[in-house]
């Protein structure tokens, strides 16, 4: 299979070249949910009333259910995923469900009907109440010359469009927005980034309104100024039309300052004497270019090149950015350093392809008995890709030597590490570190910690060994974050630890491990990086991974109804260095060539096996 970015898997999404997922029974019985103190109320015959039970299980067992989703946003997941928990409980549902809700100090039961749309309208009714929150403060009247593309627009001021929202509804969007980044957004401070004055830039162009689009775009913008590459705005309302969905026939490649056209999946340069895109339709591509890289976190310099590219792609929507309509072809100069040749181009429909080959899951045996294990496109964590890594490993029992390859993977699951890492150590290792952004007055100190979904527990987890409290303490004892946060905005440190084990015929791999890494290895990714690292004779070679790890959290403004995901926590790698804007550094640092990205050679694997030869 072919490894698309992490903005190109986003892009597909949008038009629509995404296989459909398992239809699930998403019918729920509450069009709305409210929240006193900590017990959920419903509404019935327009009154609300405080719920006791579904089909005879107490609401405690779906609040359990609930907070082991999410110890930290519980009233979210029973409010929109209630559905999920009825599944997990084995409930069959029919048409209605048999609800128990005290009403004026009786209690009376009625039946229910379950209803698809119920879980969005009870989502909606639940941003809604959220929404009304926001930040009034005095504003800027001068702002910085460099934050004035945020008020960039393709719709224009006159109110012609149906996702047209007022000013007044901007405003409100803008200050909830802002109250969203001061007590919930873990990566506020990451960059020194004047967020107040650059949400003042947006709010002060917004005369009658904006379009829904342009929104989009300005936050969007606007969000990719923390270097939080989790922390994004939706790209539904990007695109308006199809020919801002046309690209070039060729994917471009950056090779230093040059921009080179090569033919995807040919294995060859578009223009073999002229490589190099000079202009499109007598813009710069370099100015194209710097449009396109305001819509991208600013992560790791090689991430924020990758991304940059996929968005460039697009040249429909870059040229409308840089005031120019779109036809169905555009003018290209192509050069070589000396000469020039101007041409005509059509443009075709987006479609994403890498010249680099990438893998779902690979293995064998490579010359001078060396393993080689590679699962680029995702780290998943299915009991049927785990057992693969495991069978794998059983079969490299007696090699000479391993390469791990997971350049290009844009991340998923923690579990990859867990499986792999047991083979490369003798005693526990922390492998991450971090705080989830809360204000301490609001900890509910949930007993197992709020990131068990990331493998991460307090230090006074029951279940970690003696063994494990030992990894901990040593590490605490030399633990120095390069970036320190406050302890009432944080919760205490929480530690993923993986120890060593003999389930599914783990065994000790004494021989030597190299791990190939890219820009494009990105949140668990990233993670796996890190702690694999941890390992005896385990070495990274390659480019510095993208950076990230945030654990968002997607919520919805109040008008515009513009989906913006935030991350929740401050995660850091065992050595205090942090991921977001920084990346794991490998061990061995070797970019790739110009016929590595064509497909041609793979230097970094021959570095990699002469290295273990």
């Amino acid at each position: 299979m072919k490894k698309l970015s992490v903005v190109t898997i986003a892009l597909l999404m949008l038009v629509g070249v995404v296989v459909a997922k398992e239809k699930k029974d998403k019918r729920t019985p509450f069009p709305k949910v409210e929240y006193r103190e900590n017990l959920p109320y419903v509404e019935y015959q327009d009154a609300w009333v405080k719920l006791l039970s579904i089909e005879g299980k107490p609401v405690g067992e779906y609040i359990d259910y609930a907070q082991d989703m999410d110890p930290s946003d519980w009233k979210f997941c029973f409010t929109r995923y209630l559905h999920y928990i009825m599944d997990d409980m084995k409930m069959k549902r029919g048409e209605t469900v048999k609800v128990a809700f005290e009403q004026n100090g009786k209690i009376i039961t009625k039946d229910f009907n379950l209803k698809k749309g119920n879980r969005d309208l009870a989502t909606d009714y639940m941003e809604k109440m959220i929404g009304q929150n926001r930040i009034q403060r005095k504003h800027y009247s001068e702002h910085p010359a460099d934050l004035k593309y945020l008020q960039r627009r393709l719709d224009g001021y006159a109110q012609t469009q149906e996702d047209w929202i007022g000013a007044d509804q901007a405003i409100h969007d803008l200050e909830h927005l802002e109250w969203q980044i001061v007590n919930n957004y873990s990566y506020a401070e990451l960059r020194p980034f004047d967020y107040k004055a650059a949400l003042d830039v947006i709010r002060q162009d917004l005369r009658n309104g904006i379009s829904k689009r342009d929104f989009a775009i300005q936050l969007k913008m606007f969000m990719a100024n923390f270097g939080d590459g989790h922390s994004r705005v939706s790209m539904r309302y990007l695109f308006a039309e199809k020919s801002e969905l046309m690209s070039f026939p060729f994917q471009l490649i950056k090779e230093g300052k040059n921009f080179i056209a090569v033919n995807v999946g040919k294995k060859n340069l578009y223009k073999k004497d002229y490589p190099q895109l000079l202009s499109v339709n007598g813009i710069p591509t370099e100015d194209l270019y710097k449009i396109a890289e305001r819509f991208i976190s600013k992560t790791t310099p090689k991430f924020v090149e990758r991304n940059s590219l996929d968005y460039l792609s697009f040249s429909g929507l870059m040229l409308k950015l840089a005031g120019q309509e779109v036809g169905k072809s555009v003018t290209l100069c192509f050069g070589n350093g000396e000469k020039q040749i101007i041409e005509e181009v059509k443009l075709e429909k987006y479609n994403p392809q890498s010249a680099m080959e990438r893998n779902y899951f690979k293995k064998e045996v490579l010359e001078g008995n060396l393993g080689y294990l590679a699962f680029q496109e995702h780290m998943d964590d299915e009991d049927e890709f785990i057992e693969s890594l495991h069978k794998a490993m059983g079969e490299f029992k007696n090699t000479n030597g391993l390469i791990i390859d997971i350049r290009g993977n844009g991340g998923g699951s923690r579990a990859p590490l867990k499986a792999l890492l047991p083979y490369f150590i003798k005693e526990p290792k922390v492998t991450n570190v971090a705080r989830y952004r809360i204000d301490a007055d609001k900890d509910t100190h949930p007993k197992n910690g709020y990131l068990p979904a990331r493998y991460a527990y307090p230090d006074n987890y029951e279940a970690y060994s003696k063994a494990e409290r030992k990894a901990i303490k040593k590490i605490k004892r030399s633990f120095k974050p390069v970036r320190s946060v406050s302890a009432y905005k944080f919760t205490e440190y929480h530690y993923m630890v993986v120890s060593q084990t003999s389930d599914n015929g783990t065994y000790y791999y004494t021989k030597p491990v190299i791990v190939l890494v890219d820009e494009g290895c990105f949140s668990a990714s990233d993670i796996f990086a890190a702690g694999i690292r941890q390992g005896d004779n385990v070495r990274l070679l390659g480019n510095t991974t993208g950076g990230g790890s945030g654990f968002s959290k997607s919520r919805r403004l109040p008008n515009s109804r513009i989906k913006v995901k935030m991350s929740r926590i401050y995660s850091y790698q065992p050595d205090g260095n942090m991921y977001d804007g920084h990346g794991v550094i490998p061990d061995i640092q070797k970019d790739y060539t110009l016929t590595d990205r064509l497909g041609i050679t793979d230097s970094q694997l021959k570095k990699a096996c002469s290295l273990l030869q």
